[in-house]
């Protein structure tokens, strides 16, 4: 079955999807000599565990849009700006999130690993950008889940977005588990605003860690089975409202 989203909205997600792959390429795994000295390769395999926690932290954003875009027919003026919101926010979040990565990984390892050590006040400068921008594109993905799951698909006929009724629950699935990220990221930067300097290093994670195992349990205990894609008669049944709407 081949896409059936309009032309705007295939060429909106192929720039936000481009957005998310230059982002991916920021985070450099080798130290650029890796390919000419023993020492540079061995130095780029040490960066590969903070590499791959930066990748699978921007992977999950990107996940989130494609899944949103997978169940949404046509969109509004308004999911395209929150949109384009992401795109801008992901090419600025990667550095961030690589360097908390590193420092993260510098420190766990006892500083085996590279990165850099850091005084109190960056740590907690560190978490507050990262939780910032973390609640921040949570928070977009909430707003956006939330507006194709709640409002009823024939309300919103030619002037909203249009989801088929099927995939309802599972949008209204995502903007809850969504919103608990944007929770976890708040408390998150409450926590290294107000936590002690003993603390600090590892207290700010505590949100996100109990944030995981929250929406983990609930996918657990309550399973839901996707539904089937998008196919040729979910697009005349949304121009068949599409007509009907204008007529009135």
């Amino acid at each position: 079955m081949g896409d059936l989203r309009t032309v705007a909205g295939k060429r909106l997600d192929g720039l936000v999807d481009g957005a998310f792959a230059f982002g991916i390429t920021i985070l450099i795994v080798g130290t650029g000599d890796a390919t000419i000295s023993y020492d540079g390769l061995i130095a780029t395999f040490a960066q590969v565990p903070a590499f791959s926690l930066s990748l699978l932290i921007i992977l999950s954003f990107w996940w989130a849009h494609r899944q949103f875009s997978l169940m949404t027919l046509h969109n509004d003026w308004i999911n395209d700006a929150l949109s384009i919101i992401v795109m801008f926010v992901i090419l600025i979040y990667v550095f961030p999130v690589s360097f908390l990565t590193r420092a993260l990984t510098h420190w766990l390892s006892d500083a085996a690993l590279p990165g850099t050590g850091l005084l109190p006040f960056q740590i907690r400068s560190v978490y507050e950008i990262f939780g910032g921008g973390f609640a921040l594109l949570s928070g977009i993905y909430a707003v956006m889940y939330a507006r194709s799951a709640y409002p009823d698909e024939d309300d919103t006929i030619g002037h909203g977005p249009y989801v088929p009724a099927r995939f309802k629950p599972a949008a209204k699935r995502a903007s809850y588990l969504w919103a608990i990220w944007a929770v976890a990221a708040i408390l998150s930067i409450l926590t290294a605003v107000l936590g002690g300097l003993n603390w600090l290093i590892w207290l700010p994670l505590v949100p996100y860690a109990l944030a995981m195992i929250a929406a983990l349990g609930w996918l657990i205990w309550t399973p839901s089975k996707p539904p089937p894609p998008l196919d040729e008669e979910d697009m005349i049944e949304w121009q068949r409202k599409l007509r009907a709407a204008q007529a009135d």
